[in-house]
């Protein structure tokens, strides 16, 4: 505990909700991707054949729900940075009358941060 205590004490903490398809997503999926397969692999014992882009992109990045009106809905993935490392992100479909957690990952280096408990 104080080891991770000493981590966040000297570092910078940032939380981004990011719109999936949009200029910030795009820029930041090869990241995105990379932590899910680490994850994916160490927590669930997945294979990479079963960790690729378009699995990944077909789990957790496409959604049905559409922008409507003035309202922006759909998925958006809500990362969680640490000096300017990409430690978890969490998937989220906004809708008119909910807010929907639709997966959690992480990497699996910051495990002692008990990130998705």
């Amino acid at each position: 505990r104080d080891r991770i205590d000493a981590i966040l004490q000297n570092s910078r903490f940032q939380l981004k909700l990011v719109k999936v398809g949009s200029e910030e997503y795009e820029a930041t999926f090869a990241e995105c991707h990379a932590v899910y397969a680490r994850y994916q692999a160490t927590i669930h014992g997945d294979t990479p054949e079963e960790c690729t882009p378009k699995r990944y992109t077909n789990f957790l990045c496409n959604s049905p729900f559409q922008h409507r009106d003035r309202y922006e809905l759909g998925a958006f993935h809500q990362q969680y940075w640490l000096d300017g490392r990409l430690i978890a992100v969490g998937v989220l479909d906004i809708l008119p009358r909910c807010l929907s957690s639709v997966y959690f990952f992480y990497d699996p280096t910051f495990e002692g941060l008990t990130l998705g408990t």
